[in-house]
């Protein structure tokens, strides 16, 4: 590579990474950045392998540990050149090799020339100067180098939680007092750069104190820090289960794939280099990796990850949508996953009929046909027709995009399936990145073939100006799914914090909540329910935290930018009224980067637990996953994994009514076997709680292919039950619950095995 266009690449890459990401920016159906890449592989995941192992690491942003050795070697030749020293430190940020990145971004702020310089004072349309730049840059590598040796060397579960204290504080402070002491120059500069005020707060968060020489007016006042119900906090224990998989953004399948009872986690990485993890839940309150032994070494990359039986045997499989946010550089092929009932997994995507290389991260499943098996829509990116592909039933699939009126060209960031006019046919909803989403009623079967209309404007659900996660869910118990959807827009990561410093807020960032009003029509009731924040949705997820019967969420909060520092958030439902924050009660308000969500009773106690995916789009924007474990509320629940006979066999789409008495008051529930939403992975089978109810009085089951319904009365509660279409009874299920075995239970029972395990940063 000639060295100018070396300089030329390097110096856009440090544009863009100034900002939110050019990325964001797209231009439609760019072209494929290994378009004139001859590959000689025929197999999956070898496809993939060859792909990245011969294509240029600056087609894309976050291969900066590829990147940066060739960069040294062009400054080792040209050492004046001063745009790639910048370029270089800039890297190294990103890199993770935080140090040497502070250490050349050092030279140049030292250097008088450079400082002075006309052409780097000079601002931009937007007020920024490349010497501002060069500060922001190190005020939050600064900050950066804080969160490795206090947030991911020496983690806690405290560490990273909003609002930070206690254990969470950081013992080794150098760097975040340095963070302070250049925050507080940049705002002195610029008053109103409320994002170096925000993270000037967290930096005296996890100081542990406010030193002396910050003013009182740039302090948040305490009291914007809401808490609307007192949730018991929830310990998090992944570090200690060696479950945390470190890495980028992801997905996240809880599920169990081996059907002995227990919800195993696979989860992904949007690192084009880094395997799929799979942990194998040992029912007895440990974890073992499994990936090498389930045969899924070469996996690479997913920024989500998505599971189902489509071949109705069974067993679990799993599907890898890939190229998620990565320009010309996501054209990668996905991979479908067979469960070979081995405890092994074989990539069939070539067989199946699904190799496409367009970027995408949205799969979902459902039966569209009504014929017993699901069929899985891909929603792509950039511009591309995204495609519903229909199972032929042999293990190979069709695609019937054009013929289904599936043919939307957009940049799908989230899909969903739900049957939102209860006529039995799953309807489609895709957000859109930048457009308006679209719903799409199934018509059912015409001259045998299944048709989609578009309805969205008749049904007034478009969403906002720039959609993301969204699902479908009946979070007011009136038997019609509603509708949630995300909102997200490039370059406005300020507003992910301004709820929290009290400034205004644009309404057009607001997460929709679309009532369902049982007329093909929807109302947004989103201020009604108390959800009107700018929270920057990456993945989410729902489920009962509290068995009370009614469906709260989760969302991963946060931005690629590498200064969006911000809390994931948890809502409790408030009996279908409205929703209540308790992300800082709950321990949820995690800084680091939310994504996919899973609502799962890893522990088989009757409660759900939450496990999450952490980390962004750069090395040195990773962190671990969390696993938070439930405290439990002393409310009854039921448990029932399906089996559809003709339905599909995991019966994902089955409806579920539940009717009992919950203090005195009868009520009923409604719930929707899948894995919630667009981008989580709950597992594919009923959580219910039903409050303080010691009886069930009746559990009804519709069946997705045919409609039936199948009811059982007088259902004990707290207990775990198998229901195969027909079965006139529930079938007890006798899994044993456990105890987490976190290190301080060990300790307590006198082991002191493996204590030293813990993540080593890159620095």
């Amino acid at each position: 590579m000639k060295k100018g266009r070396i300089i030329f690449l390097v110096s856009a890459v440090a544009i863009v990474l100034m900002g939110s990401f050019v990325f964001f920016k797209m231009k439609l159906k760019a072209k494929s950045a290994y378009a004139n890449l001859k590959i000689e592989s025929t197999t999956m995941p070898e496809i993939y392998l060859e792909i990245i192992r011969e294509s240029d690491p600056f087609t894309l942003y976050g291969r900066n540990n590829e990147m940066i050795p060739i960069l040294e070697k062009r400054l080792e030749k040209d050492p004046a050149n001063q745009k790639l020293q910048f370029s270089l430190g800039l890297q190294h940020i990103f890199n993770g090799t935080t140090q040497k990145g502070i250490d050349y971004l050092l030279v140049l702020e030292n250097d008088p020339a450079y400082m002075s310089n006309a052409a780097n004072v000079k601002a931009n349309e937007k007020g920024w100067s490349k010497i501002d730049s060069l500060e922001s840059f190190l005020a939050i590598a600064y900050l950066r180098v804080g969160e490795q040796q206090n947030c991911l060397e020496n983690r806690n579960d405290a560490s990273c939680a909003f609002p930070i204290s206690g254990t969470g504080v950081h013992e080794m402070k150098k760097p975040v007092e340095e963070a302070i002491r250049r925050y507080l120059k940049i705002i002195e500069k610029k008053p109103k750069d409320y994002l170096s005020i925000w993270l000037l707060n967290i930096a005296c968060q996890a100081y542990g104190s406010v030193p002396p020489e910050v003013p009182k007016k740039l302090l948040i006042d305490e009291s914007l820090y809401k808490n609307e119900w007192e949730c018991p906090r929830f310990n998090e224990v992944a570090m200690d289960l060696g479950i945390e998989n470190t890495g980028w953004a992801g997905g996240v399948c809880a599920e169990d794939f081996d059907n002995d009872g227990y919800i195993d986690i696979i989860s992904s990485s949007a690192i084009l280099d880094d395997n799929v993890k799979f942990f194998h839940n040992n029912g007895d309150g440990t974890f073992t990796d499994y990936t090498e032994r389930a045969k899924l070494k070469g996996q690479m990359e997913g920024l989500n990850v998505v599971h189902m039986d489509y071949n109705n045997d069974g067993n679990m499989d799993f599907f890898i949508p890939r190229g998620g946010w990565k320009y010309e550089a996501g054209h990668l092929p996905p991979s479908l996953m067979r469960n070979n009932g081995d405890g092994t997994f074989s990539d069939v995507t070539i067989k199946a009929g699904l190799m496409n290389y367009n970027p995408t991260q949205s799969a979902e499943w459902a039966d569209v046909d009504k014929d017993g098996d699901v069929d899985l829509f891909l929603g792509h990116e950039m511009g591309y027709q995204s495609n519903l592909y229909l199972n032929n039933g042999d293990e190979t699939f069709t695609d019937i995009s054009h013929e289904s009126g599936i043919d939307f060209k957009l940049y799908i960031k989230g899909a969903s399936w739900g049957d939102y006019n209860n006529d039995g046919y799953p309807d489609l909803y895709a957000s859109s990145f930048q457009k308006p989403a679209r719903l799409y009623r199934n018509d059912g079967l015409k001259n045998g073939k299944v048709h989609f209309t578009d309805v969205t404007k008749e049904a007034g659900c478009s969403g906002t100006p720039s959609n993301f996660p969204c699902w479908w869910f009946d979070y007011n118990n009136d038997g019609y799914d509603d509708l949630y959807v995300s909102a997200y827009q490039p370059g406005y990561t300020i507003n992910s914090c301004r709820e929290f410093m009290g400034l205004p807020m644009d309404s057009t960032l607001f997460p929709c909540l679309y009532l369902n009003n049982k007329n093909g029509t929807f109302t947004n009731v989103a201020k009604q329910a108390n959800i009107q924040y700018e929270t920057f949705t990456m993945g989410c997820n729902f489920g009962d935290l509290d068995n009370d019967g009614w469906l709260d969420f989760y969302l991963g909060i946060g931005a690629p930018d590498y200064k969006a520092i911000f809390p994931n958030r948890m809502f409790r439902n408030n009996e279908g009224k409205n929703f209540q924050d308790c992300t800082i009660s709950g321990g949820f308000g995690q800084l680091q980067k939310g994504h996919a969500i899973a609502f799962c009773d890893f522990d088989m106690d009757g409660d759900q637990d939450v496990y999450a995916d952490f980390g962004g789009f750069y090395y040195g924007d990773i962190y671990e996953n969390a696993l938070y474990e439930n405290p439990g509320f002393n409310n009854n629940w039921v448990n029932i994994k399906f089996e559809g006979v003709k339905s599909n066999k995991a019966a994902i789409g089955a409806r579920v009514k539940l009717t009992f008495s919950d203090n005195g008051t009868k009520r009923s529930t409604y719930l929707t076997v899948s894995k919630g939403a667009s981008f989580g992975g709950n597992p594919i089978r009923l959580q219910a709680g039903v409050g303080k109810a010691t009886v069930i009085d009746e559990i009804e089951v519709t069946w997705p292919a045919t409609g039936q319904k199948d009811i059982y009365t007088n259902v004990a509660v707290n207990k775990i039950y198998k229901a195969k279409e027909g079965d006139k009874q529930l079938t007890p299920w006798e899994i044993k619950p456990f105890e987490f075995k976190t290190m301080e239970r060990r300790m307590a029972a006198g082991d002191t095995t493996n204590m030293d395990h813990h993540h080593m940063g890159t620095m």
